[in-house]
C-alpha cells in the first residue's frame, strides 16, 4: 500500500553477560541513530537504583520488576513513535521472550532475536573480567555461571532469526 508507514522492528538479544549483546546493539543503533534506539534494564537500573548496582550483591526483586515496567514502557513508546528498538537484555528464559513477543504484536512491530547463546561461557567470563578492569560494570564469574546453568536447564526456546 503506497504511503503506508512501514512496520517497526524490535530486536532483542539473547545471551550471557559478556556475549557481546551491548556491543552489537550499539553498533546497530550507530548505523541509523535518527531511526533507532537502544533500551535495556542496565540503563534503567543505573537511572532508578544506582545505589544497588554493586557487583555480586543480591538484587531485590521489586527493583527488577520496576525496571522491567520502565523498559517495556520505553520500548512501546519508541515503537509507537516510529523508532526501531533494540533491547540488549539477557532473554535467556522463554517466558521473557513470550512477554516481549506480546509487546511487539501489541505495537505492530516485527520481532527479531539476535541469539548469542553460542558464545562460550568461559569467553563471557573473560570479557566480563576485562570490562571490569576497564572501569565498566562487572557481573562476576559466579553470576555468569549461574545464569548459564539456568539457561541450559530451560533452553527450550523458539528458533531464532538473525538479521
Amino acid at each position: 500500500m503506497l504511503g503506508s508507514p512501514r512496520r517497526r522492528t524490535l530486536i532483542v538479544t539473547r545471551g550471557l553477560p559478556g556475549a557481546g549483546k551491548t556491543t552489537r546493539a550499539l553498533r546497530w543503533v550507530a548505523e541509523d541513530p535518527e531511526h533507532r534506539a537502544r533500551v535495556g534494564t542496565d540503563q534503567i537500573a543505573a537511572m532508578l537504583h544506582p545505589h544497588v548496582l554493586t557487583g555480586g550483591a543480591a538484587y531485590p526483586l521489586p527493583y527488577a520488576k520496576r525496571e522491567q515496567l520502565v523498559v517495556n514502557a520505553a520500548i512501546e513508546a519508541l515503537l509507537r513513535s516510529g523508532i526501531d528498538v533494540v533491547c540488549d537484555d539477557l532473554f535467556l528464559q522463554a517466558r521473557y521472550l513470550d512477554e516481549i513477543r506480546e509487546l511487539a504484536e501489541r505495537c505492530g512491530a516485527d520481532l527479531v532475536i539476535w541469539d548469542m547463546t553460542d558464545v562460550d561461557v568461559e569467553e563471557c567470563i573473560a570479557r566480563d573480567e576485562q570490562r571490569g578492569r576497564a572501569g565498566g560494570r562487572r557481573i562476576g564469574e559466579q553470576i555468569i555461571r549461574s545464569q548459564h546453568q539456568l539457561y541450559r536447564r530451560h533452553h527450550a526456546a523458539p528458533a531464532c532469526e538473525d538479521r
